[in-house]
């Protein structure tokens, strides 16, 4: 699904596209290939490529940048890389979960219990060819990003900034929602202790396309729907949160 000149949808859950189980894909078009946030659950990697090359013809993967280690968004990663030859990056303290396939701290193996994927379902190792630190600024495909690492949906998360024709660009997986929501799951690891820690990194980065691993995103004023997160987060009761009410996905 086409977003922008340079940016594409290319698998959801919510929207239809991909696989039944993929988190946002989207890919963004760099001067010396594409890069993908992301990579779906890999039930349906296929159809990612030839979304991709529907939507943006000729362009090839040089690197696929992982928000965090669930497997809606890292399942597919070693596919991917296998397809595509390209370079994966990564929160640097998710290589090892990455690498080693720990279904246990990816929380794959609770969400398995819990009957969110099939009794069947395998984390596939990947390597992790750039692990990135919070703050690092790095390149793929040409293309500056800027990753800023943001706790509370997990323990390890990034969310990865750039700028497309003057606008600010801000890929945040489950950090943060359209609306000010926030990704607080019931699983090991996430609560709003991370996001007191962390959210306010991403105050006063004048985001204009916001775009989350799910639902609605935005390619203008996003920076205000990170400072209503921030608002949220910094009272005394809890703001909204992903799987209340009609916001399941």
């Amino acid at each position: 699904m086409r977003i922008h000149d340079s940016l594409s949808l290319l698998a959801s859950m919510q929207f239809g596209l991909g696989g039944p189980r993929d988190g946002h894909v989207y890919a963004v078009a760099g001067p010396e290939g594409g890069v993908l946030v992301d990579s779906g659950a890999g039930t349906d990697t296929g159809r990612i490529l030839q979304v991709l090359a529907e939507d943006l013809p000729g362009l090839a993967v040089r690197a696929l940048l992982l928000t965090h280690y669930h497997l809606d968004h890292c399942g597919g990663a070693a596919e991917l890389r296998e397809a595509t030859g390209c370079e994966v990056f990564g929160p640097e303290p998710c290589r090892f979960i990455l690498e080693q396939a720990d279904e246990a701290a990816s929380g794959l193996k609770a969400a398995r219990d819990q009957g969110v994927y099939p009794a069947d379902f395998r984390l596939r190792a990947c390597e992790v060819t750039r692990p990135i630190r919070d703050g690092e600024t790095f390149t793929a495909a040409g293309r500056q990003f800027t990753a800023i690492h943001v706790r509370g949906h997990c323990r390890e998360a990034s969310c990865y900034l750039t700028r497309m024709d003057g606008a600010a660009w801000l890929f945040t997986g489950d950090a943060v929602f359209y609306g000010g929501v926030l990704g607080v799951i019931n699983a090991e690891g996430s609560g709003m202790d991370g996001y007191r820690a962390d959210l306010h990194k991403l105050g006063g980065l004048g985001v204009d396309g916001l775009f989350p691993g799910h639902g609605l995103f935005t390619l203008r004023n996003g920076q205000r729907h990170i400072d209503c997160a921030i608002t949220q987060a910094a009272g005394g009761f809890l703001g909204r949160q992903v799987g209340q009410g009609d916001l399941l996905f």
